[in-house]
């Protein structure tokens, strides 16, 4: 909402809607500051996960954020996900869309479940269409699924999730992202995790291979693993945002031991999951 200085309207501070950005508005938010700031404009930033944890803060406090604008299209579709469950980005030439869980939060079957399916085909096809390999997409699309089932697991609220991607020319990015429990919660229902003290940790432990609020031996747990294993040939960026941590891993054949930084943030509840690849334009700053 814009405001009036001396009967002039107050065009608002323009910026991109970058992760640092959005970061930082959900301090001012948390903290009260953020109607101070004034009117601000999200212009696009090449990125949808950002514009997706703005979406969840914001659908959770609408009051705190009246005071910002988001440019892109995509936030819109977010918006409309979570607070009317409709899906978008499945036509034929759309090449962003988001999947409201809740379409599926009553079985897994009928028909919200083959829309659930042509959806997500559509988005490997848009994949594939933007310049990524087909065997990369494939074990993408393998990984999401297994997030998504993720929701489901361990969330405690899988009716909160949405399932989001966007294709650019030799860039395809998805976000997996919920308003449940959080990852700290759910570890802690595991006696092998219920000395973990933050959510930062939490975060640490969630991505490795086979860590869940079960035990080991139930086979849960591994859909992060398959993840790693899908980019083992390939740069991409990833970002795990639980609670007041965000964990984000980069580079070639991202994981645990290679570049890695974890920050403090403002609380967000629930999990969120992006995963950007560019392998295209990674072997071209080689």
């Amino acid at each position: 909402m814009r405001e009036k200085v001396g009967g002039v309207l107050d065009e608002p501070r323009r910026v991109s809607a970058h992760f640092d950005v959005v970061d930082d508005l959900l301090w001012q938010a948390v903290a009260g500051r953020l109607p101070e700031l004034g009117s601000i404009a999200l212009a696009r930033s090449g990125r949808i996960g950002p514009l997706i944890e703005l979406a969840m803060a914001a659908v959770a406090a609408p009051e705190a954020y009246q005071a910002v604008t988001v440019e892109p299209p995509v936030f819109d579709q977010v918006t409309r996900a979570l607070r009317d469950s409709v899906i978008s980005g499945a036509a034929a030439h759309d090449r962003a869309g988001v999947f409201p869980l809740s379409r599926l939060k009553s079985g897994r079957d009928g028909a919200d479940e083959i829309a659930w399916e042509q959806w997500a085909m559509h988005a490997e096809n848009a994949a594939v269409a933007a310049g990524l390999a087909k065997g990369l997409v494939a074990g993408l699309m393998g990984a999401l699924g297994e997030l998504q089932d993720n929701v489901f697991e361990h969330s405690g609220r899988p009716e909160t999730g949405v399932i989001a991607y966007a294709a650019g020319d030799g860039t395809f990015e998805f976000v997996v992202a919920d308003a449940g429990r959080g990852v700290l919660a759910s570890l802690r229902e595991n006696p092998e995790f219920a000395g973990l003290e933050d959510s930062g940790a939490a975060l640490r432990v969630a991505a490795s291979d086979g860590a869940s609020r079960y035990a080991r031996s139930t086979g849960h747990g591994y859909g992060i693993g398959q993840l790693f294993r899908a980019l083992a040939h390939d740069a991409a960026e990833l970002r795990f945002r639980s609670g007041d941590h965000a964990l984000r891993l980069w580079g070639d054949a991202p994981s645990l031991t290679g570049q890695v930084d974890l920050m403090q943030k403002a609380w967000l509840d629930g999990l969120s999951i992006s995963v950007r690849c560019a392998p295209d334009a990674a072997r071209r700053r080689t």
